[in-house]
C-alpha cells in the first residue's frame, strides 16, 4: 500500500520554471500546502506508525517530507530517501520557463510534441527513461508494504501510470496536483484531496 505525494508549491512552480534535479525552495503556501498533506494522511491512516516514509533526495520533497514527518509525529531521522524516485531531468532546460526554452532552442517545443514519450531534452531524460528508472523501484515494492512516499509531478505520474498498467505515455497526461494525494492499493488508484483552511 502506497501514498503517494507530490511536493508542495516551490517558487519555480510559481515562476513556471522546470525544475527537474535543480533545487527550489517552498513557497510559504508551500510550507502550508505540506503541513495540511501530513494532516490529511494523519487522518487517512488508522495505524500510521507502521508506514515507512521514502523520499527524493531533492531539497523540495525533502523539506516536504520533513513538515509531515513533523504533522504526524515522525522522527525526521525515519526517512529514507531514494534517487530513483527523483524528478525526470530536464537536462540543459532545467530553470528555465517556456518561454525561455522557445527562445534559445526554436521550434522545439514542436518536436518534443511529436513524441513526448521518447523525446530528450538536451542532457536531459525522456519520459521512457524515468517510467524505466521509477519502474525499478516499484518492483521492489510488494503489497504487504506499507509507504508514505514524497516524490515529484513527473515521477508521481509515471509511478501512477505503472501502477495502474497505463500503456506506455498514458501517464504523461494525468494530473500533478499539490493539494492532494494518491493510494495505490489493490491495483486500484485513489485520489484523496487536502484541505488548504
Amino acid at each position: 500500500m502506497i501514498y503517494l505525494c507530490r511536493h508542495s508549491e516551490t517558487v519555480w512552480n510559481r515562476e513556471g520554471r522546470l525544475q527537474g534535479h535543480k533545487n527550489s525552495e517552498l513557497t510559504n503556501l508551500g510550507e502550508v500546502q505540506a503541513r495540511r498533506m501530513g494532516e490529511a494522511l494523519r487522518r487517512e491512516i488508522l495505524e500510521i506508525e507502521d508506514y515507512a516514509l521514502v523520499a527524493s533526495p531533492l531539497s523540495r520533497t525533502r523539506r516536504t517530507a520533513e513538515i509531515i514527518c513533523d504533522a504526524i509525529g515522525r522522527d525526521l531521522q525515519q526517512i529514507t530517501f531514494d534517487d530513483r524516485l527523483k524528478e525526470i531531468s530536464w537536462g540543459d532546460w532545467e530553470g528555465c520557463t517556456r518561454t525561455e526554452i522557445e527562445g534559445r532552442w526554436p521550434g522545439i517545443y514542436a518536436k518534443r510534441r511529436e513524441n513526448k514519450w521518447e523525446f530528450q531534452p538536451p542532457n536531459g531524460e525522456s519520459y521512457a527513461l524515468l517510467t524505466r528508472r521509477v519502474g525499478q523501484w516499484l518492483d521492489e515494492i510488494t503489497e504487504m508494504d506499507k509507504l508514505i512516499v514524497v516524490t515529484h509531478g513527473a515521477a508521481g505520474r509515471a509511478i501512477r501510470g505503472l501502477y495502474g498498467r497505463m500503456p506506455p505515455g498514458a501517464a504523461i497526461g494525468l494530473e500533478e496536483p499539490q493539494d492532494a494525494f494518491f493510494f495505490l492499493s489493490g491495483g486500484d488508484i485513489k485520489k484523496i484531496a487536502v484541505a488548504l483552511t
